[in-house]
């Protein structure tokens, strides 16, 4: 149609091309000016523009109306977070510092996050959704309303039967769910069949804790156990004395609390439900990043003379993941295998303590100098009376050490807080990074293109 135009190639910014192709890009001066800015960004990199572009340079800044000044102050642009001063920081904390193991744990993970949620108060606007969170809260309240009509009834978890724990599950949700985010899972029939899920989610996770406990010498000694200035905590905030006369209060609440008494001695282990698998990982203890179980057994710990009524020994911390397996088998399965099959997912991950003695009380089927495994908690006994070197076991010594640590952590990040730091640090850990599901991208604009913004790398 058009048999005399020629076509010409030109790419999304100014590279190695001749001057007159150069010109191209700037047929007004809004956009020469847009790229001018592309290019001398590329300059800072160590390229050499062509010297049309000084020659815009020089007019654009003759003939400036405002535009021209205000873009090209973007090339001298650091996306830096200025340190607060100690009034401002005074302003937004205050002389107590009301802090939680969540908010510790988002410090490390990146100072401008904590400052930006603790410091500000930015929220997220609310959205009518079932998110992860909810979830997870509808499996603690459906557990912890389990646990206390057993205690209400005076019925033990070994004495539940599969049909009890349906049972129960089916009433606990019941109750929970006009609760949730305004009714969502009365809502629709989408959510209807979400609930009837989670009903068996949390059945066949009742079907296991009953289970468990036929098999364990430990007892729940309390559930969701508060401390702290929680509306209905028993034991005081775990307190750290910070620079300038400051202290951090520490608030929370334990999930559960299991006990269990040998040769007259004491011993408490924490269990933590969640909603996804979850292993005590100590390279994330160390730098901070997962500071929630070692500061429940911490608090056990130190108020356990008030509490129990004497001194207690650490047995352990685990997580119990709340789900409704699946099983994968290359054949059918007879009913008695497939209930053993599914029990052995609710495996317990966690740390434990290196005493033969109190892992057997943790599952009965572990036997003392003979080759046995657990299908309870992540512990395989030796013929030799040796615990197997894949389990996940640490001696007394080892819990007192890393106590000692986590209050460090605290008190660094706590003065560094008061301090007015902000600074924009996201970790590194292999593959992870906390921007994934930070709520705070779009305010800290953390870009690894910017010389100034890069991760902090963890070992």
């Amino acid at each position: 149609v058009l048999p005399n135009v020629k076509e010409l190639y030109l790419q999304n910014e100014p590279q190695e091309e001749s001057a007159e192709q150069q010109l191209l890009y700037m047929p007004n001066e809004n956009i020469a000016l847009s790229y001018l800015t592309a290019v001398l960004q590329q300059q800072k990199r160590g390229y050499k523009p062509d010297d049309v572009w000084y020659s815009l340079y020089n007019h654009l800044l003759e003939n400036d109306k405002g535009a021209t000044k205000m873009v090209l102050s973007s090339l001298h642009y650091e996306n830096k977070a200025r340190r607060l001063t100690s009034e401002t920081s005074k302003g937004l904390y205050g002389n107590k510092l009301k802090a939680s193991v969540s908010r510790m744990e988002k410090y490390n993970s990146c100072a401008f996050s904590h400052f930006a949620s603790h410091g500000l108060g930015l929220k997220e606007r609310s959205i009518y959704r079932l998110d992860a969170p909810d979830i997870g809260e509808l499996f603690h309240g459906a557990l912890k309303i389990i646990s206390d009509t057993l205690l209400k009834e005076n019925i033990q978890w070994s004495a539940l039967t599969q049909d009890q724990c349906h049972k129960l599950a089916g009433v606990a949700v019941e109750q929970l769910a006009p609760k949730l985010q305004n009714q969502i899972l009365l809502s629709t029939n989408r959510h209807h069949y979400i609930k009837r899920k989670l009903e068996n989610v949390i059945g066949r996770a009742s079907i296991a804790l009953s289970e468990q406990a036929k098999h364990s010498g430990f007892t729940p000694f309390k559930l969701e156990l508060a401390f702290g200035d929680e509306k209905d905590a028993i034991l005081p905030s775990r307190k750290f004395e910070l620079a300038d006369s400051t202290i951090m209060e520490l608030r929370g609440r334990i999930d559960r609390v299991d006990l269990a008494k040998f040769k007259d001695e004491a011993y408490v282990r924490i269990i933590d439900y969640k909603s996804s698998s979850k292993d005590v990982n100590l390279d994330e203890v160390y730098y901070g990043l997962a500071l929630q179980m070692l500061t429940y057994l911490d608090v056990l710990i130190e108020y356990a003379p008030d509490l129990i009524g004497q001194a207690v020994s650490p047995a352990g911390m685990l997580y119990f993941y709340v789900h409704n397996p699946i099983i994968r088998a290359n054949q059918m399965m007879e009913p008695p295998e497939l209930e053993k099959e599914i029990f052995k997912q609710f495996k317990m991950k966690g740390l434990l303590v290196d005493k033969p003695e109190i892992l057997q009380l943790m599952d009965d089927q572990l036997v003392i100098g003979e080759s046995s495994k657990s299908d309870i908690i992540s512990v395989n006994f030796l013929k030799s009376g040796d615990i197997s070197k894949t389990s996940k076991v640490a001696s007394e010594q080892d819990f007192a050490v890393l106590r000692k640590h986590v209050h460090h952590l605290y008190e660094k990040a706590g003065n560094e807080i008061i301090s007015g730091e902000t600074i924009i640090n996201p970790y590194k850990m292999k593959n992870k990074i906390p921007c994934t599901f930070c709520s705070y991208k779009s305010v800290c604009m953390f870009d690894q293109a910017l010389e100034e913004n890069e991760y902090r790398v963890l070992q």
